[in-house]
């Protein structure tokens, strides 16, 4: 292993966050702007150099992995936190694809943006995104994690609303930024509870896997049970605010209002990984407290199929891949409810290829139509855009599961899992195969009214369309060959098992300490493949019959993308749900405001002007305080009316 710096890894993208900020402000009075090619080659370089600053870290890195302080951070009586990093399986398996791809991402940002005024102000902020995430990961301590998952939050909220023209982006930013604080505050609760039970250094991850394992070997794991309990239900809700489970998943889809490679940034690379990779970390705390990863395990199945269904009913196409991410977010979330972190990450990996994938195909569909993002508005552009059309097939069958793809590797060792580990496995496995039938035909609905049939836009944007520029195509080739060939690192059926391998030092006593308490259920692996690929396969069959068949309708001009009716109700049921809220806090502000605020302000003006008059004497009565006055008259008359209803009335 070299002997470079961890602090490296981080140094590169921050470097780039304050070069390129510098430049954009530097150049703001100018109408034309800094040089895109200078720009965007600095907003590559530096992500590039931290790809490779891991990449030589990885290489001989020991088992047990590195670790490095750099500096104090708060050193006060009650509490002490180091500046520190971890390099282990799980940082470094998250850390190659979190800045490979967002390389990658950067690098067709360079064609996607070009020629937009906020060209070096676009890349500041991708560099201080993936700097935030590296943070996030690469962080030895509860607090430092927290620091970038707030980092994450700032950056989504900047590019999601980045064309801040348009008042619809800035609400949908807020919205992001609002529902993600929602969900920070149970992370603040759960970092709260485990300090009150051993102290603030407790809070380093190390220090709290010392801290179970005593527990465990006292005998003492009842007595922490219920605080552990508690941390970890907050660190769960903090979880569905990044990662966009029930209930704060609605702002996920309005994050669509941004560039879509800020939609591949974060729904593939970056922002929604961090709850999954939070609960691996904490993996160590959740093996003795299996009821809160039952929990968990409910949450993300309900999820997953709610919006594998709300996938059915998006026409816009970005708006079918974000229910598409929060539908596969669901199905790592049930895998760590299931005891399988290890499968949760290997999700996470294979998904970040054929999901950043997705979202860039899309991307450059999206460009070729000079903006159009309605698929019933869309057809037959397999022959004018081909590669991104293969791109895009080869990324869909990678989602659905199809054999020798990557989400099949994945997908069904998750469902396996599920089966196998999870109380009431055939159930919670019945849930899931059903919404990778719902996955396929609602992906299979998305290939087939963009890229096959007649095209259904006007004539005159039809003459317009083209395939993307090099600089979009070459990252989602690169992508879609991952979307191909990730799965490969861990095929249970031909021995290769490099990415179990990889991760278990880090979660494999977690999971061994959880399922020697079960009597798992051994299947042969070949079955839960059939029945995963006949679920895809299914899945595309209903799509053609339903989609490919019949001849889709051209669209009215004036039609919304939105859905209606029933479809609008399921899509928006949790929107309404938080509506609810909303008025109710409202209405109790309203309250507070309007009536107890003001009621307490009369009350103590009344005792105070009391006060003053016995204070003061006779004397107060001879100076013309009118509101004194009116008060004692008031008063007289409220006293006047009560002794006579006290008596019996004026007879």
């Amino acid at each position: 292993m070299t002997n470079l710096p961890l602090w490296f890894i981080p140094l590169f993208p921050l470097l780039g966050t304050i070069l390129l900020a510098t430049i954009a402000v530097v150049s703001s009075g100018s109408k034309k702007g800094p040089s895109e090619g200078f720009v965007g080659a600095l907003s590559v370089l530096f992500p590039v150099l931290s790809f490779l600053s891991v990449v030589l870290l990885a290489f001989g890195m020991p088992e047990e992995g590195v670790r490095q302080t750099l500096c104090n951070w708060i050193d006060i009586p009650m509490l002490k936190v180091d500046i520190g990093f971890l390099f282990d399986g799980l940082s470094r398996v998250m850390l190659l694809f979190v800045t490979g791809i967002g390389s990658l991402i950067a690098l067709y940002s360079i064609g996607y943006m070009h020629g937009d005024r906020g060209f070096t102000r676009f890349f500041a902020y991708i560099n201080l995104f993936l700097f935030s995430m590296v943070v996030l990961v690469l962080s030895d301590s509860l607090l430092l994690t927290f620091l970038g998952w707030e980092g994450v939050g700032l950056c989504s909220y900047l590019l999601i609303g980045f064309w801040n023209h348009d008042l619809n982006n800035c609400k949908a930013a807020n919205k992001a930024f609002i529902v993600n604080r929602v969900g920070d505050i149970g992370f603040l609760l759960g970092m709260l509870c485990l300090a009150t039970l051993g102290g603030s250094a407790i809070l380093n991850y190390d220090a709290l896997n010392k801290f179970i394992e005593m527990l465990i070997a006292g005998g003492h794991v009842d007595l922490a049970a219920p605080i552990l309990m508690i941390a970890g239900l907050l660190f769960f809700v903090g979880c569905t605010g990044k990662s966009a489970q029930i209930p704060l998943l609605t702002w996920l889809p309005d994050a669509m209002a941004g560039p879509t490679p800020v939609s591949a940034l974060i729904h593939a690379a970056t922002m929604v990984t961090s709850g999954v990779y939070l609960l691996a970390r904490l993996s160590r705390m959740f093996s003795v407290i299996p009821e809160a990863l039952v929990i968990i395990l409910i949450v993300g199945m309900l999820t997953a199929f709610w919006a594998a269904v709300a996938g059915l009913f998006q026409n816009d196409i970005k708006k079918v891949l974000a229910y598409s991410t929060i539908s596969q977010l669901g199905y790592m979330f049930m895998a760590a409810g299931a005891f399988a972190f290890d499968a949760s990450i290997f999700h996470v990996f294979t998904h970040a290829f054929f999901k950043a994938a997705l979202f860039l195909g899309a991307g450059a569909v999206i460009h070729s139509l000079a903006g159009e993002q309605d698929m019933r508005r869309m057809g037959g552009l397999i022959k004018k855009t081909p590669i991104t059309a293969c791109v895009m097939i080869f990324s869909f069958l990678a989602i659905i599961g199809f054999p020798g793809f990557a989400g099949f590797w994945s997908k069904d060792l998750i469902l396996e899992r599920i089966y196998t580990n999870a109380p009431y496995g055939e159930f919670f496995y019945g849930a899931g195969l059903l919404t990778a039938v719902i996955t396929a035909v609602y992906m299979g609905r998305l290939i087939i009214m963009t890229f096959f049939g007649e095209y259904r836009g006007s004539k005159e944007s039809e003459e317009h369309i083209h395939e993307a520029p090099a600089s979009m195509l070459i990252p989602m080739v690169v992508l879609a060959f991952g979307a191909v060939f990730a799965g490969y690192l861990w095929a249970d059926s031909m021995g290769i098992k490099f990415f179990e391998h990889t991760l278990a030092p880090v979660v494999g006593d977690a999971q061994n300490y959880l399922l020697g308490k079960l009597d798992v259920v051994h299947v042969n692996p070949m079955t839960f493949a059939c029945f995963g690929t006949a679920a895809a396969v299914l899945g595309m069959i209903i799509a053609y019959v339903v989609y490919g068949l019949k001849r889709q309708p051209r669209l009215h001009a004036k039609w919304g993308s939105a859905p209606e009716g029933f479809k609008a109700d399921w899509t928006f049921f949790f929107d309404y749900i938080h509506e609810i809220f909303i008025i109710m806090t409202k209405v109790a502000a309203f309250v507070v405001d309007m009536i107890v605020d003001k009621i307490l302000q009369g009350i103590q003006w009344t005792v105070g002007s009391i006060v003053e008059i016995v204070g003061d004497g006779v004397s107060s009565f001879q100076v013309r305080k009118v509101r004194v006055q009116l008060t004692l008259s008031l008063v007289g008359v409220v006293a006047l009316v009560a002794v006579v209803l006290l008596t019996g009335g004026l007879f």
